[in-house]
């Protein structure tokens, strides 16, 4: 006890005074200091300062790429600038402590990155690998966690993500907040990744955002600088709201071109596997006191798409649920039903700034040569044309002692898209034989 008490007093003091602070499983030959000593003065705090008070909003990391300036980091780092440049201003601070203006001149909301132009930086930038990484080689994350200094983590290559509907490598190190954004190395000091985010599942597990998609963006802004181009540059509200568009029909048109595959769920077939990106669980209920038992499936993305801090989008989900009861009567069946008759919840939005209320329309319709009762509600997007959140409520309800309720939840998604995916589902729905 007392030696991790001393050890993390000597990391703080470390820390105070800029030094590097390792991650515990530095290696005995010393590679994580030479990358630090070597690199460091290409790694940069970046702050969105709030107008008003002259203070800092929040804070990340990010690090140079080119010669002339431009600097790399996440898009959440400097959203909400993007969002009220009338209301915050950016700047960089380096090594030494000198501060800088900052200009953004590309977004990648999807991939969560962003490329920015800084005046008067000295030329030395970071490198991209080109070549593909194996699992299990070494990676060193930078950044400056909490606004205590600058650091170096050490971890590995644990390949993509499997069943991500947007690419993520898995790294097995440790980011704390106020890294986002700072640069994933090689051995070599070649980058190939941008730190993003910390899994909520491991305490040693993070997420990097590959090194291919900063590259795409970068040459997109050195293309668009290089061109001289006399017509305004599209606001970024509208390079969002085109790629969120672009984004969500070709996720969506993949699951529409393809036939929905069922099973077996219950006395059902219904659609499974809509996408590889989806991961599904289930559980049972046995009660009794509600005197009816259910099992269910619950499938969803594990990754949305970062617009603010109160506004995510880009989430895919469903629900089954099949209900059996021998000891209650019709009438008391349909209450259980009525009690579990709810839309499934989207939390990818707080209160009524960023969409409209929900309108539902309600039915009775006849889905496989039964009778449900239906009930489809959308959401439009108030910045964004054209995009909505779109939800599907089914309850099968002519049966006394059995029953199944279906629940399907996107969000950011065109009105068009949203109608053919309800439909092609009920048109899949079928009793087993």
């Amino acid at each position: 006890m007392k030696t991790n008490i001393i050890r993390q007093l000597l990391l703080l003091l470390l820390l105070c005074f800029g030094k590097p602070v390792l991650a515990e499983q530095v290696s005995p030959d010393g590679k994580a200091t030479q990358l630090f000593n070597e690199f460091n003065k290409q790694v940069y705090q970046i702050r969105v300062i709030d107008i008003a008070s002259g203070d800092k909003s929040s804070i990340g990391s990010g690090f140079q790429v080119s010669a002339n300036g431009y600097v790399a980091t996440n898009f959440h780092v400097v959203s909400s600038y993007i969002h009220e440049p009338e209301k915050y201003r950016l700047e960089y601070v380096s090594h030494n402590g000198i501060t800088g203006a900052l200009e953004v001149k590309g977004i990648d909301v999807i991939h969560d990155l962003a490329v920015l132009k800084a005046e008067k930086l000295a030329a030395n930038h970071f490198n991209f690998r080109r070549e593909s990484i194996a699992k299990g080689d070494r990676i060193f994350s930078m950044g400056n966690p909490q606004d205590l200094g600058m650091t170096i983590i050490e971890g590995n290559y644990n390949g993509l993500l499997k069943n991500s509907r947007f690419k993520k490598i898995l790294f097995s190190g440790s980011l704390n907040p106020g890294m986002s954004g700072g640069p994933a190395l090689d051995i070599n000091g070649l980058i190939v990744g941008v730190n993003v985010s910390k899994a909520t599942r491991g305490e040693q597990l993070s997420f990097l955002v590959p090194v291919q998609y900063l590259s795409t963006l970068v040459q997109q802004v050195q293309t668009t600088a290089a061109s001289n181009s006399s017509n305004q540059i599209e606001s970024f509200q509208k390079v969002i709201e085109s790629t969120l568009h672009e984004d969500q029909d070709e996720f969506f048109q993949t699951i529409l071109s393809q036939p929905f595959l069922t099973d077996s769920f219950g006395d059902l077939k219904l659609p499974t596997r809509l996408s590889p990106t989806l991961n599904c669980w289930g559980h049972s209920v046995d009660d009794e006191e509600i005197k009816y038992n259910s099992f269910h499936q619950h499938c969803k993305l594990d990754d949305q798409i970062y617009i603010s801090n109160d506004f995510y989008t880009g989430d895919f989900a469903y629900d089954y649920e099949w209900l059996t009861t021998s000891k209650l009567n019709p009438l008391q069946f349909y209450d259980a039903l009525e009690q579990r008759y709810s839309h499934t919840k989207l939390y990818n939005l707080s209160g009524k700034k960023h969409a409209t209320g929900y309108q539902c329309k309600s039915d009775f319709v006849r889905v496989a040569d039964s009778s449900w009762k239906v009930s489809s509600c959308f959401r439009a997007y108030k910045d964004y044309k054209g995009l909505y959140d779109a939800l599907l409520l089914m309850a099968l309800v002519e049966r006394n002692d059995k029953a199944a309720i279906l629940k399907i939840g996107a969000a950011g998604i065109s009105k068009q898209n949203a109608t053919l995916l309800f439909k092609k589902f009920m048109e899949s729905i079928e009793w087993q034989h």
